[in-house]
């Protein structure tokens, strides 16, 4: 039995936003790795003696069992406190890490990747749930939006960061840091005020619902079951079908970001991809304030429309730049940062799009894009992958130009979103 009078004493005054700069840190960590490996890919692959296409599949196996296993790590851990989840989750994290710097195979550098995709899974939505539980009702948004931007900033700071190590100390360096990145992040989470257990769903996005529903019972259904229900509703899985395939062809751009500008321009080193990481991060920030603007402005469907319609534009057009070659840097970064700013501003509208299409079960319907977005990451990393090796750098912008094209396809013709 939860003490609901305690909880609503904590909800109406809540803890210092300041307390929760630890769970920032420890989304920040889980979003260097998921792509960190994306700057280093050639390192690892002359290492390991892998190609770069195979080397590629370590963000495939990160992505897709991250994307599978929110939502059952979430189910399988609701009866223990958040607290505890959250250490557990980022010591696994920092061993994993430090393991995958030692790596004697690219074998075993792949099942280190899966297990800490596991302790990620296990990280974020702890990290979500407990932000939510420390805020005061009326700031309960700012406190999840520091949290999630722990993950944003993750591709501004730490994956360029990252590269850079991995430059001038080599790849094993970068997992050193990801390494670090937990270890500071499991500090800084044992000042965190402890949280009762929650039954409800912490995933990304869902955790404000979560901590609505502290101590056992489930919002919207029971277990796995319940946060599947919304595919039941044809628009809601066309919507999430569309990221997939969009996703996957996104995301197959960003793993194989090295060798796309490696082909499309002259020289290019670690110092340039993580510049140009860097800037793609930054023309995303803004791009998800535009993204929300015209999702209140135009509607939903509409900007979800045209971003995808740009998105696929611009990777077309760095798919003509890698093919002519030689191009000069600040053409690569003007084209790169245009992706960003189309692929970022598709979050809001998408949003609101599920949310309208299903508006009983927010709480799931947003876990369930979670887990859209990196199984399409998955697919793009074995795609890309497929393309490197068969094909070209340069097939890899294209294919996932066309990919946005086709998933315009799936998005349901619902009028007044």
């Amino acid at each position: 039995m939860v003490d609901t009078t305690a909880r609503a004493g904590q909800s109406s005054t809540g803890a210092p936003i300041s307390r929760v700069l630890p769970l920032a840190l420890a989304t920040f960590a889980a979003g260097t790795d998921d792509m960190v490996i994306a700057g280093v890919l050639p390192d690892i692959a002359a290492d390991l003696r892998v190609s770069e296409a195979n080397a590629g599949q370590l963000v495939t196996a990160f992505a897709l069992t991250y994307g599978i296993g929110t939502p059952v790590v979430a189910v399988l851990t609701a009866r223990y406190s958040r607290r505890g989840v959250l250490l557990g989750g980022l010591g696994a994290f920092v061993a994993l890490n430090l393991l995958a710097s030692l790596a004697p195979s690219y074998g075993a550098l792949l099942a280190l990747r899966v297990l800490a995709a596991v302790a990620a899974a296990a990280i974020t939505p702890a990290a979500l749930a407990m932000a939510a539980t420390m805020a005061p009702d009326h700031r309960r948004g700012r406190y999840l939006g520091l949290v999630i931007g722990g993950l944003t900033v993750s591709l501004v700071a730490g994956v360029p960061l990252g590269t850079w190590i991995g430059g001038g100390h080599g790849w094993r360096a970068t997992m050193l840091f990801v390494a670090g990145l937990g270890a500071l992040a499991w500090c800084g989470a044992l000042a965190v005020p402890r949280a009762p257990a929650t039954g409800a769903d912490t995933g990304p996005g869902g955790a404000a619902a979560g901590a609505a529903t502290e101590g056992g019972a489930t919002e919207g259904g029971a277990g796995l079951r319940g946060r599947l229900a919304p595919l039941r509703q044809r628009p809601v899985l066309g919507v999430l079908l569309m990221i997939v395939v969009a996703a996957s062809g996104g995301m197959m751009q960003m793993t194989y970001v090295f060798p796309v500008l490696r082909a499309a321009g002259h020289g290019i080193g670690h110092d340039d991809v993580a510049l140009t990481i860097t800037l793609m991060g930054c023309a995303g920030a803004v791009a998800a304030w535009l993204g929300g603007r015209g999702a209140d402005q135009w509607g939903a469907r509409p900007t979800v429309v045209a971003a995808e319609l740009g998105h696929g534009a611009a990777l077309v057009a760095v798919a003509v730049l890698a093919w002519v070659g030689d191009m000069p840097y600040a053409a690569l970064a003007a084209a790169m940062m245009l992706v960003a700013l189309f692929a970022w501003s598709l979050t809001p509208p998408l949003q609101m799009l599920l949310l309208s299409l299903a508006p009983g079960a927010g709480m799931e319907v947003l876990a369930l894009q979670t887990s859209a977005l990196f199984l399409g990451a998955s697919l793009g990393g074995v795609l890309g992958g497929l393309l490197l090796a068969h094909g070209s750098a340069a097939a890899i912008p294209l294919a996932g130009g066309l990919l946005q094209f086709a998933g315009l396809a799936l998005l349901p013709r619902r009028r007044g979103v």
